[in-house]
Formats: C-alpha cells, structure tokens, sequence
C-alpha cells in the first residue's frame, strides 16, 4: 500500500505535471558554513544555497525579488539571490506552509503550477470525505467481560462481523461462533467513545475477532501508510486522486497542457471528455463511476468470509 507522499507522486505523474512541462528545478546544496552532514537548510535557516548546473542562465534570471520556491511541501518568497555564490536569501514557511528542515539534494521547484501542500491538501480532503459513501474496514480483537460491555477503537462506526472462539481448553479443534454485539456511540462509560454490548452476559476471558467499519483518517505526514493508518485499500487511490484534481481545477485556473494531460489521460480510461464538456465535470463523472464501483467492491464484501489475523471465516 503507499504511503501519503507516493500518492501525492502519483496525483503528479498521472494528472497534473506531464513530463516535458516539468516546471524549472535545481537541488538544495550544503552551505559551506555546513560540514559533513546532509543537511542544507534548517527549519531556521534563511540562506538556501542551491545546486550549479541544474537552472539554465535564464531560469536564474526569472528568480527575483518576490518569486516563489517549493521545497518538499514548503513555500518560500525569494528576497534576494546571489548567482555567483548560488545562494538565496528567503522568506520561509510562505503562503499557509510551514518551514520545515530540507536535506541536500532535495528538489526545489521555481513558481510550482500546482504546489506540493496544495496538492496534498486536497488528497487529505477527499480521504475523510469518503465517509459516508465508503467506509475503512479494520480488524481487532476484544476479550469478553462480566461487565457486559467493551471498549472500541475510537471512530467504529459499524460493527461489520463478529466471532467468540468456543475451543474448548486442550482441544487441537478450534471453534468459532457467530457472536452478535450492539454497538454504543458516544458512549459516555469509554474513553474512545465507542464500545459494544454482548446480548447477554459472556463468560468472561473469550476472545472475540471483530470486523468494524470507521471514518477513513486523514494522512498528517508524507511518510503516513494509507491502509494501516488511514483505513484505504488499493482501490480507493484512484478514487482520491480523481477527487483531488478535480478539487484542485475548481480552484484555479488550467494551462493548456494540462487540460490535454488528463484529457488524454481520461480518454484511454474509458472517460471522453468532448469539446462541449469542462474538463472538471468529465473528472466528476469519473469519480463516480469509480465510486460506484468501490461501493460495489464493499458490498460484495460482506456480508460474505472475511479473513481476520489469517483466519478465514466463511
């Protein structure tokens, strides 16, 4: 499954940045105040020295006073800039960003069309906003109580299936059972707010495996894995990243050769676009012929086997 930062690589790759439009870039270089490690700019620093060779003469005459830098997911507004020495003066954590430590060799983009944060944003927004259309399917397992009720992770919205192993003690035959279990929200006895009750009281210390539906998570860093942490599978990637293209075209507006990128892009995916047809309404379009068909996907799911810690339940 992929982390946050390769989807927002992917968003790039497959919609917003063709390969020959790549916009200009060098990569940060070590200041020579800096010695042996790779860090070359700090969370404090205001000198970004980048690298010779990699800006033509006239993309270092585009960077003037005012001109926009991204750095990973991070904004900066030049304020001056020395070609000799291939320093720049700047203005950190601009435009919402957050100044952030850059190591050497990281890309640094002169006037991104379509910046890293906003990018990432807009993935973060259609991640949460899958909810209620779709739903995060996780796994975990709880231990009966005379109490009666038991403690959920936080975010259970659903209880999908539930299963109590019955084996009896010093048995080489395991044996499960279908256990049905109420599920109380905002639950003011839990400090999840979730917790669920056994219709009548259990012999306490079972094992029960349950299968829940939650709120997708919304990804915080660019290292966050999408499944574990977040509640995506493989199949809602494209549902997310067709969101978020078309979230971010509603906002601004498209260059040429991006419109022809994912027009042409849409079209071998079975989408046309058409001369009458904007561009963001044939993304729309898309998006829910995806969505129908991750529905379908959950659907046909349950309330059919699942597979809980490898066993297979049918």
């Amino acid at each position: 499954m992929s982390t946050f930062g390769q989807l927002i690589d992917r968003t790039y790759r497959e919609y917003l940045r063709p390969v020959e439009e790549q916009e200009p870039l060098t990569q940060v270089a070590n200041l020579d105040s800096i010695s042996g490690g790779a860090q070359g700019l700090t969370s404090g620093g205001t000198t970004l020295k980048y690298k010779d060779g990699l800006f033509t003469p006239e993309e270092e005459e585009l960077i003037g006073a005012g001109s926009v830098l991204e750095i990973d997911q991070e904004l900066v507004m030049v304020e001056d800039i020395n070609t000799v020495s291939r320093e720049i003066t700047v203005e950190r954590g601009r435009l919402g960003s957050t100044a952030a430590e850059h190591t050497n060799d990281t890309d640094i983009i002169l006037k991104p069309k379509y910046p890293r944060i906003n990018v990432a944003n807009a993935i973060g927004d259609q991640v949460i906003g899958l909810y209620p259309a779709l739903y995060a399917v996780k796994k975990t397992s709880i231990t009966t109580s005379s109490t009666q009720f038991v403690e959920m992770p936080a975010g259970t919205q659903r209880i999908l299936q539930a299963k109590m192993d019955n084996s009896t003690s010093g048995s080489t035959t395991t044996v499960y059972s279908d256990i049905a279990l109420e599920l109380l929200t905002d639950f003011a006895g839990s400090t999840t707010d979730a917790a669920v009750q056994f219709p009548t009281a259990p012999t306490s210390g079972k094992t029960v495996y349950v299968v829940y539906a939650s709120k997708f998570t919304r990804p915080t860093t660019e290292a966050t894995n999408l499944n574990t942490t977040c509640g995506l599978e493989d199949f809602h990637e494209q549902i997310v990243m067709v969101g978020a293209v078309a979230q971010l075209l509603s906002e601004l507006d498209v260059d040429a050769t991006t419109q022809d990128y994912i027009t042409e892009n849409l079209e071998q995916r079975g989408i046309p676009v058409g001369s009458g047809e904007r561009l963001r309404n044939a993304l729309l379009r898309y998006y829910g012929v995806l969505l129908d068909r991750a529905r379908r996907e959950q659907r046909s799911r349950f309330p059919q086997g699942v597979e809980l810690y490898g066993i297979s339940f049918t």
